[in-house]
């Protein structure tokens, strides 16, 4: 008879919260979507009227004794498995809920937000980056230039409308900052780094008195004016590798980005001054530039959410350089003054953030 060898298979430990862990990343993901939007969430077929939130990471597993708000209300109520799980996975590098939301999941896509040593989970709602230019004036005398590439215009957007509740212009339902009354632009104030980290992750900033009855043709000035927050480094080694840096990333971020661009430079078209600043940020030295391609969107500010998140941001920032308060996070740019020699008793200063 012969013999029969018999060998024990190692068979694979199946983990019950395998199946799940679909419906959970899902979950994770919609209540952070649905917070941000401040939308009525379904949960167990209860309904929770969300208000406006910047969720956080711990949100999902910290202990909630008595609910605040309706948001606290439905993490009270999740999965105690989920709330447990939620401990580790919203923290695995790789893998994780959040590793998942960031590259897309099921529709669904998240960012993830640093601010003063807190981390903010929002949601992706328009994919494409794109640039805001946009100025405010003061006593018409001095003009804040403003160039903004925004991060995500329809979540900046929704910040502006949902969590600050600022009311729209009548004459066009827009967001002006001239039309805000004081108590809107304090709650601005208030929210500043906030807001500014929501909608960009690169800011340059131009005071100037060059633009008010100008002294010179007001394509040349405003090209010189892009062209003086990059320049002048030679003999300053301080600045001399900060410059050509500075510029080779405002160039990348702005080449092939739609740009939007107020009218407010007339006459100076809005597609002119968008030519013009890709040109002026692809230039490597006195003849040679980078290959580049500007991109205009033919919007009235009205109908651009890019120009009205723009409008936002340069009118708080020179309400506080105004209040001789520090732009922060923005840096002093030392500007070359020898780009505003034709418009002699002229100035510029510049300021940049780049996240």
């Amino acid at each position: 008879m012969n013999e029969q060898c018999f060998h024990r298979i190692a068979l694979p430990k199946t983990n019950p919260e395998d199946s799940q862990r679909p419906l959970w990343i899902r979950l994770f993901l919609s209540i952070i979507h649905s917070a941000y939007l401040g939308k009525p969430f379904t949960y167990n077929r209860q309904i929770f009227k969300l208000e406006p939130t910047l969720v956080e990471p711990s949100d999902f597993y910290r202990r909630i004794t008595t609910p605040s708000s309706s948001y606290e209300s439905l993490l009270k109520s999740l999965n105690s498995r989920f709330r447990h799980v939620a401990s580790t996975e919203v923290y695995r590098v790789k893998k994780g809920w959040v590793a998942q939301g960031l590259k897309g999941y099921n529709g669904l896509r998240i960012r993830r937000l640093n601010l003063r040593n807190k981390v903010f989970l929002l949601p992706v709602l328009s994919d494409a980056p794109s640039i805001g230019i946009d100025t405010s004036s003061t006593e018409s005398r001095i003009t804040f230039l403003a160039i903004c590439v925004i991060t995500d215009s329809e979540a900046a957007y929704v910040y502006l409308d949902k969590h600050l509740g600022l009311p729209k212009s009548h004459e066009h339902q827009e967001y002006k900052w001239a039309r805000l009354n004081p108590s809107y632009r304090e709650k601005v104030l208030e929210k500043w780094e906030t807001l500014l980290a929501i909608s960009c992750n690169a800011v340059l900033l131009i005071e100037t008195d060059s633009l008010i009855s100008p002294m010179d043709k007001l394509e040349n000035i405003f090209k010189n004016l892009i062209e003086g927050c990059f320049s002048g480094y030679e003999n300053h080694p301080e600045q001399k590798k900060l410059r050509p840096a500075l510029r080779r990333k405002f160039f990348s971020l702005a080449n092939k980005t739609l740009v939007h661009c107020d009218t407010d430079l007339d006459p100076l078209t809005p597609e002119k001054a968008v030519r013009l600043l890709v040109q002026t940020l692809a230039r490597r030295n006195q003849n040679t530039f980078e290959e580049y391609v500007p991109s205009f969107a033919i919007l009235k500010s009205h109908e651009s959410k890019p120009i009205q998140v723009t409008d936002i941001i340069v009118g708080a920032l020179r309400t506080k350089i105004q209040n001789k308060e520090p732009p922060y996070p923005l840096s002093i740019l030392p500007f070359d003054k020898r780009k505003l020699k034709a418009c002699k008793g002229r100035f510029a200063k510049a300021y940049y953030w780049i996240a």
